[in-house]
């Protein structure tokens, strides 16, 4: 069975050639073959040892080179004493074959004979992740056989939009109002979390943007004691901010028992005084899901054992 894939190839990008051979927007069929033969010769840089990954013979691998070259209208490789070397056209359709014949491997795993698995959409910020995903794909036990999670991890904000538009079935999310559709809201305890060693007469911050609360509460918490403080680094990513304390530089907050083992959690530390708790909200999307639900109930034992320990 001949398989062929579609590449849609415009006038200004990658295969520019002369008016009235391929017009813009020109479609063109190339074999699946010639594309793995293209990869094969570009990771080689050699025709004869691309020709010996695939099992063919120098003289077929040459010839699909040359087919490839004929449609896209432009030399793909030179020839130079250490072996071939791309072209621009060569190296940007390299790049291209390698998303496309990606997508089409993937495609006929997933379509071959396997059980059906259910997908849960998941949000929740990246530092709840970090902490506490391990334990609820435990919790979950033979039921995660049966899915597939789909983890976003965005700011609490970002990810109660999401669930609006239907993009996630379920959040776990920290904001000060609690929102529609909460099944659980618990009292979260925060802690300081340093470097080893670390001490400063001015708190420097690593913290994630404003209209965070985690951030709001650092800052809050730092003025009603009259203790200086300012942002050194401002991250959406815990691995920035985590990254800021490693230089031992910052300090930062995080939910009890979530920091990383080389970093230290702190109740207080010196200049930096006990933290109030703050509000987790577990929120169900609108017509969620059977095993949404199920995943929420796993969650909201999750969040109740932790509290419970701190």
């Amino acid at each position: 069975m001949l398989i062929r894939c579609v590449l849609t190839v415009e006038r200004k990008s990658l295969m520019r050639v002369s008016a009235g051979v391929m017009g813009q927007g020109h479609k063109m069929d190339i074999e699946l073959r010639l594309l793995r033969s293209l990869v094969a010769i570009h990771e080689a840089g050699s025709i004869s040892r691309a020709a010996d990954q695939m099992a063919c013979t120098q003289g077929a691998m040459s010839m699909r080179l040359k087919l490839l070259e004929t449609e896209i209208g432009a030399p793909l490789f030179l020839r130079r004493p250490g072996g071939l070397q791309p072209t621009p056209r060569g190296a940007e359709l390299y790049a291209r074959a390698l998303g496309v014949l990606s997508a089409y491997d993937e495609m006929m795993s997933l379509t071959r004979s396997r059980p059906p698995r259910d997908k849960l959409r998941l949000g929740m910020p990246d530092d709840y992740a970090s902490g506490w995903l391990g334990g609820l794909i435990a919790d979950l036990g033979p039921s995660f056989d049966r899915l597939e999670i789909e983890l976003s991890c965005d700011l609490s904000a970002n990810l109660l939009a999401a669930l609006e538009r239907r993009e996630i079935d379920l959040a776990m999310v920290t904001t000060a109002a609690r929102p529609a559709r909460t099944l659980q809201t618990v009292d979260l305890p925060l802690r300081w979390l340093t470097a080893p060693g670390w001490s400063a007469a001015e708190v420097t911050l690593a913290a994630y943007p404003d209209g965070c609360v985690f951030r709001r509460t650092m800052t809050r918490t730092l003025d009603s004691v009259g203790q200086p403080w300012r942002v050194g680094v401002q991250s959406r990513g815990q691995a920035g901010i985590f990254a800021a304390v490693r230089s031992g530089r910052a300090v930062t907050t995080v939910a009890a028992g979530t920091g990383p083992a080389d970093l230290i959690e702190h109740e207080t530390l010196g200049t930096l005084p006990r933290l109030p708790p703050v509000p987790l909200h577990l929120v169900l999307g609108e017509d969620a899901p059977l095993w949404a639900k199920r995943a929420a109930e796993a969650l909201s034992a999750r969040l109740c054992a932790v509290v419970a320990a701190q």
